[in-house]
Parts: C-alpha cells; sequence; structure tokens
C-alpha cells in the first residue's frame, strides 16, 4: 500500500517527516518504505536532500511533463510494494492536484490511500497567518489582510472546506481512498502526529525509538509580526536562527489572538455549515465536527487594532531586534 499524505499545512507535517527520514532504517524495518522518489535524484543518485518530498517544488517551478517521476515512482513501489510506502508534502495539499496524479499513474488505485489531518478552521486561520507575519510575507497592514480574507472565505467557502478538498482529490484521484485524520492532541494516538499517523498506516513504532517530540509554544501575533519585520531586513536564513530563540516573554507566547471573538465564531460556524456533509461521512461520531472553542476572560476582550496590541507589536520587535543585535555580536565575536 502507498499513503500519499498531503499534509495539510500546520498539522505537525513536519515534525513527522523528520522523524520517518531520521529513523528511516529502524523504521524501514519495521515495514515502512519512506520513498526516495522526490527526494532524490531522479537517477538514483545525490543524498536524499530533505525531509519533505520536492516533487511540488518542481511542479510549481516548471510546466515540464511528470513521466520521468512517474516512471520512478512507479518502480520504486514496485521494488517495495511488500511494505508500507509513504510520499509526505504539506505543498501537496493545495498544489495541483491532477498534475500530481500524474506522478503516480502507474500504480492502482485499490493500491494508494490519500490522507491528510484537519484542524479547526479558526486554529488553522491563525496559524497561517502567524507563519505568513513571521516568514515577513504580509502584504501591507496584518489587519487589512486578515479582513480581506475572511471576506475571500465567505465568497468561495468551496476553496477553504474540507468537502471541498475532499471532492478535488477524488476528481484527480478516482477509485483512491481519501483517509481525513483529526488533528488535535488530545485525541490523537500518543497524544502526538507520529504515533497518530504511524497507527492510521498500519506501522508499529520500533523498540528503542522515541516518538516524544517537543511541544513548540505559539508565538503570538505581535512576535510573529515582529520576526518578519526585522527578518527581512537580515534574510531568511538569519531570521529562522533567530526564531529558535524566542524568549518566554507573554508578549511574545501568547494564542488566539489573530481572529477577534465574533469572527472565529463566524469561521467555525460557516465552514462547519459547509462541511456537514463532510462530517457524516467521515466522523459520524462528531457534532459538531468541531466543538466550540472556550475563550478566557481576556480573549473574549480582544481586539486587534487596539492601543494595547500596538503596545505590544511595539514591545514585541523592541525584543526581537535586541535577539538579533545579540545573534550578529555573537557571529562576529
Amino acid at each position: 500500500m502507498l499513503w500519499l499524505h498531503l499534509g495539510m499545512p500546520k498539522t505537525g507535517t513536519t515534525a513527522l517527516q523528520a522523524f520517518v527520514r531520521n529513523n528511516r532504517s529502524m523504521l524501514d524495518q519495521a515495514g515502512l518504505r519512506y520513498m526516495e522518489t522526490g527526494r532524490r535524484n531522479l537517477d538514483g543518485t545525490g543524498r536524499l536532500r530533505i525531509s519533505q518530498n520536492m516533487i511540488a517544488f518542481y511542479m510549481n517551478q516548471t510546466k515540464q511533463p511528470m513521466q520521468p517521476y512517474r516512471e520512478a515512482m512507479g518502480q520504486e513501489y514496485l521494488a517495495h510494494q511488500d511494505k508500507t510506502c509513504l510520499v509526505s508534502s504539506e505543498m501537496f495539499y493545495t498544489i495541483d492536484l491532477p498534475r500530481l496524479a500524474q506522478a503516480f499513474a502507474d500504480i492502482p488505485p485499490d493500491r494508494m490511500r490519500i490522507a491528510f489531518y484537519i484542524r479547526r478552521y479558526s486554529d488553522f486561520f491563525e496559524a497561517e497567518f502567524k507563519q505568513r507575519a513571521k516568514n515577513g510575507r504580509l502584504p501591507g497592514n496584518g489587519s487589512d489582510y486578515i479582513k480581506t480574507r475572511l471576506a475571500s472565505i465567505e465568497a468561495n467557502p468551496d476553496r477553504h472546506s474540507y468537502s471541498g478538498a475532499t471532492a478535488r482529490i477524488r476528481a484527480a484521484f478516482p477509485g483512491v481512498e481519501v483517509v481525513p485524520m483529526l488533528y488535535d492532541r488530545s485525541e490523537m494516538v500518543g497524544g502526538n502526529v507520529v504515533d497518530d499517523f504511524l497507527s492510521r498506516i498500519g506501522v508499529d513504532l520500533p523498540d528503542g525509538v522515541t516518538s516524544d517530540l517537543p511541544s513548540n509554544p505559539s508565538q503570538s501575533r505581535a512576535a510573529s509580526e515582529a520576526f518578519g519585520i526585522v527578518g527581512r531586513a537580515l534574510g531568511r536564513r538569519h531570521s529562522r536562527q533567530l526564531r529558535r530563540m524566542t524568549p518566554d516573554d507573554p508578549v511574545m507566547v501568547r494564542r488566539n489572538d489573530v481572529l477577534e471573538p465574533p469572527e472565529r465564531v463566524w469561521l467555525d460556524d460557516y465552514l462547519s455549515q459547509q462541511d456537514e456533509a463532510f462530517r457524516q461521512e467521515f466522523f459520524p461520531d462528531r457534532t459538531p465536527l468541531f466543538p466550540k472553542v472556550e475563550l478566557s476572560e481576556e480573549e473574549q476582550q480582544f481586539r486587534r487594532d487596539s492601543e494595547r496590541e500596538y503596545h505590544a507589536l511595539q514591545q514585541a520587535t523592541e525584543i526581537v531586534f535586541r535577539l538579533a543585535l545579540d545573534s550578529i555580536e555573537l557571529t562576529q565575536s
């Protein structure tokens, strides 16, 4: 069986890929083949460059046919079809799926499964915003971006719902079983994405291999925007190094500070309505698909464009700027 893991973004995909790559020898003995097609040169040479699959980068950079990947994927699967095979990239979730399907055309549909994790819409919205912010990819004012994004979701919910994603997957991969999974640590096997995913694809964790993964604290919206501001001047590589130094300061670590409470309620309710058929098919015991978020009294008072939030951004930017100066001094010393 070949499992095509589509992500989605911000659902522990990078952690899962790193674990599988770092433990590939022991996992191979346990019956898991982390496919090398897309992670190694097409001629089979060269080192395995990164944990995730590179086919998506190829698709974004060229319009060349997918035939080389189709042949390599088919040959590798044929050589390891007695094992559970895995291909993973969070970029697959938003890529041109019909074109991606061409790379798997030599694998019988009944020998494939397509998996992706789902998470609460408002939580994903917040995580995606902060990822964009800390990478310096916010177009102008963050608050304006949020409002524009919400308007886009309202106008075209099919592009953002899990029902829409499932329909696109089925159209591109007819006959392949789709397996959505819930991204919620409190309900995951072992409380983490590694144990949960391996259990779902039928691979036992080898003896001596630990799946303990550090739980990264959620950077605040102010911290994310501050890293984006300073990071644009430092460059992407230095910016990534800087984010690993985030201090445990209240202004730097915070959740539920992107959407205002009424926006959060609207987004979760609106997309839940779009996904009612999806819930009934895949999660019939969950009503609703995601339970209501219980916000603290402080979180209920959150408003983005308030004096308090402007002050938080100023504080966060000063902290990040000092971190950058300290980092530069250490590099030069």
